[in-house]
């Protein structure tokens, strides 16, 4: 996961909070690594926004009673259409996504 980050650019320690697979009993998608996500950050999953590029990251946002933007990077529209939003990339985030 870190190197993920370091791949897109991310410097390590912008996150104030990074769960991964390894701290979960459950994977995607279960929707474990987002609820514990947003305990962590004292956030409720009604608040939450989960960004995915998979179909079991689709199904654990939608698990945890989260809403999802679906980047279609990896999988088709039609594939991620479970999640409330779809985009192509972040550079192009439907508003909507930003101000629910």
């Amino acid at each position: 996961m870190l190197a993920n980050l370091r791949e897109i650019g991310l410097p390590e320690g912008v996150f104030a909070t990074v769960i991964d697979g390894n701290q979960v009993v459950r994977m995607k998608p279960a929707p474990d690594i987002f609820l514990e996500a947003g305990r962590r950050v004292g956030v409720a999953p009604g608040s939450c926004l989960v960004i995915e590029d998979a179909v079991s990251g689709v199904a654990a946002a939608r698990a945890a009673g989260m809403r999802c933007l679906a980047i279609t990077s990896s999988f088709s529209a039609a594939e991620l259409a479970a999640a409330d939003w779809l985009a192509p990339d972040l550079v192009h985030v439907p508003d909507a996504a930003l101000g629910w």
